[in-house]
Order: C-alpha cells, then sequence, then structure tokens
C-alpha cells in the first residue's frame, strides 16, 4: 500500500441506483454529485462523468490516482464502474484505491461516534436478506475495524447478532426497523444520510487507508455470488 500522490483524485461509486462522484485535491474535498440511474450504469456513466467534468473544470487526464467502490452491491453496476476506473487508471498510469461499501458508509458516523460506539452498516440484498457489516473507530481515528465482518443475513440475524448501542446507517429499509423495534433494541440510534456523498466518504478512507494500489488488482466484492457466477 502506498500514500496517494499530490494533485486531483476521482472517486466513482456505482453500487447502487443513486451513483456518486467526488473530488479531492491533497486531502480537500473540491466537488460532488449523485444521480439517480434511470436506465443502466453502463448506458449512463460516461456522459454523466463528462458532464461532472465539465462542471468542475477539471480535465480528465489531470488525475494523479482514483478510488472505486467495489461493492457488495448489483451486478451490472459493479462491474460498470471498476472496469471504467480501472480502464482510466491504466490508460493514466495511475492507482487505484479499491473501497468497501460499507466501510464507506459507515465512516462518517464512525467519525462523529461517541467513545467505543459501534456502527452498523447496511443494505438491500433484496430476496437473499439483508447485507451488513459492524465496526469501531480505532481510538486514533485510523481505519474501521470490524465488530461483525460483512454478511448476508435475515433481518432478525442481523438484529441479534448486531453489537448493543449502535448506530445504524445505509438503507433502514422498513423491515429492518420493525425487527430491531420486536427485539427491542432502544439503545441504538438511527443516522439519516449524511450531506457527504459515498464517493467522498471513499476518498477519505482511500487516504486514512493507504490503499491505492496496482488498477489490475481491484475486483468486486460480492458476500453471495451473483446469479450469473453460479454453477448451474
Amino acid at each position: 500500500m502506498s500514500e496517494p500522490p499530490v494533485g486531483p483524485i476521482l472517486s466513482i461509486d456505482t453500487a447502487s441506483d443513486s451513483v456518486t462522484f467526488a473530488i479531492e485535491l491533497n486531502g480537500a474535498l473540491l466537488a460532488q454529485h449523485n444521480w439517480q440511474v434511470e436506465t443502466t450504469v453502463s448506458r449512463e456513466l460516461l456522459g454523466e462523468l463528462d458532464a461532472f467534468l465539465q462542471r468542475t473544470a477539471i480535465a480528465r487526464d489531470s488525475f494523479v490516482a482514483l478510488a472505486i467502490c467495489v461493492g457488495p452491491g448489483g451486478y451490472g453496476g459493479l462491474r460498470a464502474g471498476i472496469s471504467t476506473a480501472q480502464g482510466m487508471a491504466l490508460a493514466l498510469d495511475v492507482p487505484l484505491a479499491a473501497i468497501h461499501r460499507l466501510e464507506a458508509d459507515a465512516w462518517p458516523h464512525l467519525r462523529t461516534a461517541q467513545t467505543a460506539q459501534p456502527v452498523v452498516a447496511v443494505h438491500n440484498a433484496g430476496r437473499p436478506g439483508l447485507a451488513w457489516a459492524a465496526y469501531a473507530c480505532p481510538a486514533d481515528g485510523s481505519t474501521p475495524a470490524y465488530l461483525v465482518e460483512p454478511s448476508i443475513t435475515t433481518f432478525d440475524e442481523c438484529v441479534t447478532q448486531a453489537p448493543a448501542g449502535a448506530i445504524w446507517c445505509g438503507e433502514l429499509i422498513e423491515e429492518l426497523l420493525v425487527a430491531r423495534q420486536d427485539h427491542n433494541r432502544e439503545g441504538d440510534e438511527t443516522r439519516d444520510i449524511t450531506e457527504t456523498t459515498r464517493a467522498a466518504s471513499m476518498l477519505e478512507l482511500a487516504r486514512a487507508q493507504q490503499a491505492y494500489e496496482d488498477p489490475a488488482s481491484a475486483d468486486a466484492v460480492y458476500l453471495r455470488p451473483p446469479h450469473i457466477t453460479r454453477p448451474k
């Protein structure tokens, strides 16, 4: 692992239908953007990215590093984002940081949590259940540490396995909130979506984790094999 070079860095997050971009310069956030996919990520991504770069007046060939969300998330969206980021990084001969979605969702809340307060990040995995993980932020404010490693479980399993007194963030759908009530988790806290996009959090994590590496090493994270890759 190595620290990012000096200069503008772009992050791309295509883990869900709410796609986000962010740009930082030497650790300071310059711009961020999100939009809701109407057709497919692969069809809309490059057009939205070009429009974002035009608004920020930053040329595509000026980036000294990139960051990409590697999931978990939707198969098509993740593949489109990863291949786009890898292609840009290879063409520019710059490093690429691969960032976990749940860590990026938890990060803004870990930074504002009370001492030793855990954070549970979740996203709706559809029929398989709920994708989630629990994190703690070390006292020195460095990268998140797992309290419960990422997995896909039922709502009840998530609620019973998650640490007590946690901050919950991410896709807090109704079924999960009901399950928390059923299990009397009164000490938990629910956080609304922050003004910081996932792409912006990814840049902070990439810097904290010194995660900039060979672009070829980035690969999608699936907590359960997608249907397209499962053996028949």
